[in-house]
């Protein structure tokens, strides 16, 4: 891609360059392989001659030697509402969180059907595919009712939690609602008086570490049970352990928004990602290439004298 350069007083110069000193230069005075012509611009080694411009000080007006043949950004770009070549989107703004991301990209579990037209990006919920989006309060990642979530995923059903989106959801011990798999729910969890503390009547071998769901019981992966999983794992308890998307920081996680909410993926530094960790962002020191990056001088993008745009793209001026 060629670089488009503002009005730049080394134009001719470095159109020079390979072009002059053998032929042109009878005095020598270009050097090997250097510049001449107008300007006297030498380059090589070869000495400046009539007040010309050294080839230090043409390349020093150039960005790195890795970044040359990037495309040059105009002033118009990621945010003014027309969809530019590399963009998947352009909603008006350089925002995150509606969709479109402050470098024109698609956020995750979105359709940016607007963009392009300066308009905000819809999310559309889709019931059963173990996330919930607005106005979704579960997912349970089918569209099956009568197990926690409904089949619209409306809202939790009476008498259950749903704790991990896109598992299954588990009756509430102790709250006098019957429901799932309870034989009986005398509103405590208390075992011994005649209603156990998973919610199965009395007398009973259900318990939990038998690698058998009864009652009240999320999972129960028998003699792996742990409490010191993580990762959804299930616990001594029958309960799911910590992981990423129930809304605490716990284990090797950065951050935790609950599952509705670690949904970003590129652009936020202040988001979190689907496995609880920091998204990259322009302005992170990190060339992401893949999200439409060309530099990234952290602070310094924008800058006066800084060739890396405040969207991550080069410029020269």
């Amino acid at each position: 891609m060629a670089l488009l350069l503002r009005s730049s007083p080394f134009l001719v110069a470095a159109l020079a360059v390979g072009c002059g000193a053998r032929a042109l230069d009878a005095d020598q005075k270009g050097g090997a392989g250097g510049l001449a012509g107008v300007g006297g611009a030498v380059a090589d080694g070869g000495a400046v001659a009539d007040g010309g411009i050294s080839a230090d000080a043409v390349t020093d007006a150039l960005p790195p030697r890795d970044l040359i043949g990037i495309e040059i950004r105009k002033e118009r770009g990621c945010g003014d509402g027309e969809l530019d070549p590399g963009e998947q989107c352009d909603d008006g703004n350089n925002k995150s969180g509606d969709g479109c991301s402050p470098l024109c990209q698609i956020e995750a579990c979105w359709e940016c059907g607007n963009c392009g037209t300066g308009l905000p990006c819809d999310p559309t919920p889709v019931c059963g595919d173990g996330w919930v989006t607005l106005p979704e309060g579960c997912d349970d990642g089918n569209n099956v009712g009568g197990d926690g979530c409904p089949a619209d995923c409306a809202a939790v059903e009476p008498g259950w939690t749903c704790p991990i989106v896109g598992h299954r959801c588990a009756p509430i011990c102790g709250d006098g609602r019957l429901v799932g798999l309870e034989t009986c729910d005398d509103g405590n969890t208390i075992a011994g008086d005649g209603c156990s503390d998973i919610c199965v009547a009395e007398p009973s071998d259900a318990r939990c570490g038998d690698a058998i769901i009864e009652g009240a019981e999320a999972c129960d992966d028998g003699v792996t049970n742990s409490d010191v999983v993580y990762g959804g794992g299930c616990t001594t308890h029958c309960r799911f352990a910590p992981y990423c998307g129930d809304d605490v920081v716990n284990g090797p996680e950065q951050c935790d928004y609950g599952t509705a909410g670690n949904d970003t993926t590129y652009g936020y530094e202040n988001g979190c990602t689907p496995i609880c960790t920091r998204p990259h962002y322009c302005g992170d020191h990190i060339i992401d290439s893949a999200e439409g990056e060309f530099c990234d001088l952290g602070p310094d993008n924008g800058q006066p004298g800084s060739y890396c745009t405040v969207d991550c793209k080069v410029l020269l001026k």
